[in-house]
């Protein structure tokens, strides 16, 4: 509405204007109250207007300016409904219809039913032509709302109206083709934003399903070095297992070879063993004997027949022991002289030239009280020449 065309001053129109902003904020409020009664959430509801030449101009501006991506509109008033209605009455809706972003579903509803759906891409060749024809006509309505009592002034400005057609049909084709151009915009923004979100979630699948593989990859690995490590584990126990079971064998056929000749060795140290205790037990007879009939006096009383017996003497040293000790050969050794003769890398037996099993010494208890009782019988043993 302007002065020219309605006749009305700029004052008047503005509180006209201001009016009616009034009343349609209250009726948005009133609508934002039935919503929430509804159940819908106080928050979800958003409450826009604006300043347009005309009502479709300013519900797809608002569809831009909010990315609005479903909308519900009246295709017709319900008064003009009429079964099996299927075309649009509304210039509203049909303007919308045509210039609003394909990204937009719109569902055009009259008296509570569908009457049209309008999605996908519409024909771009003809909305300039329709845009300026929608105009124009609005531009016309608007003019026909003059109030009745102004019919003689509004014959009397006609003359000039018509004057001033040209120029306001010429501003609505420009401003037709800046909301096209800011449609256009949209749209490529649009699309910018979809392919960016699409490249991004297929960044991001690549990302999980590189990832998702590299940790397969790294449990794989650690598979197969568990059980490289579980077969070089159970080689390492076989290979222990075979070299046990030699040893065993090896054991067994020396310990068959060795046993007879440890028994026949055992035997000979048991029989020895016997001799000399009866050898010992006989001499110890013999020289009581001698020393109740005979004390000598000095060494010259004593003859070749008084030699200490074979067993008195060291087979190493050849002399008589001090200290007799029993090898792991079964003989009796002077412990210092079997010492000496292992300390100079002796491994064998010195009466048997077998290889001595051990190098330990156990005292000949017996044999060293002989020698001693001996040595008492005959003090002057060192002293003979």
């Amino acid at each position: 509405m302007n002065p020219t065309s309605s006749g009305l001053e700029q004052s008047e129109i503005d509180a006209i204007q201001e009016s009616e902003l009034t009343s349609t904020h209250a009726s948005l409020l009133k609508y934002r109250d039935i919503c929430v009664d509804e159940g819908v959430n106080e928050q979800d509801v958003d409450i826009f207007w604006n300043l347009a030449n005309n009502v479709g101009e300013g519900i797809v501006e608002l569809i831009y300016e909010n990315s609005i991506k479903k909308l519900i509109m009246g295709a017709a008033a319900d008064s003009h409904y009429s079964e099996g209605m299927v075309n649009i009455t509304s210039r509203k809706a049909e303007y919308v219809s045509r210039h609003a972003p394909h990204c937009c579903k719109i569902w055009l509803v009259c008296n509570g039913n569908l009457i049209q759906t309008r999605d996908g891409r519409f024909d771009l060749g003809s909305s300039s032509h329709s845009s300026s024809e929608s105009l124009t006509s609005l531009h016309g309505l608007d003019s026909a709302l003059i109030p009745y009592g102004e019919a003689g002034r509004a014959d009397h400005d006609s003359e000039s109206h018509a004057l001033s057609s040209l120029e306001d049909q010429s501003t609505i084709g420009f401003e037709t083709m800046y909301y096209e151009e800011q449609r256009r915009r949209l749209e490529i923004e649009e699309l910018k934003r979809e392919k960016e979100q699409h490249d991004k979630m297929k960044r991001e699948r690549e990302e999980a399903l590189s990832s998702a593989f590299g940790v397969t990859q790294i449990q794989y690995d650690e598979e197969v070095s568990r059980r490289r490590e579980g077969e070089e584990e159970l080689n390492r126990a076989k290979a222990e297992i075979e070299k046990m079971k030699r040893v065993q064998k090896e054991l067994e056929e020396q310990l068959y070879i060795d046993c007879p000749r440890l028994l026949e060795m055992f035997q000979k140290e048991r029989d020895e063993a016997i001799k000399t205790n009866e050898e010992l037990l006989r001499h110890l007879n013999l020289g009581k004997g001698e020393s109740s009939s005979h004390s000598p006096s000095s060494p010259l009383q004593w003859s070749v027949s008084n030699e200490p017996p074979a067993y008195f003497i060291c087979p190493i040293s050849k002399e008589i022991m001090q200290n007799p000790h029993v090898a792991a050969d079964g003989y009796t050794y002077e412990a210092d002289e079997f010492k000496s003769w292992l300390s100079h890398g002796g491994e064998k037996s010195p009466m048997t030239n077998l290889r001595l099993e051990n190098h330990n010494l156990t005292p000949n208890l017996v044999l060293r009280s002989a020698i001693n009782e001996w040595l008492q019988q005959h003090p002057y043993f060192f002293d003979l020449p």
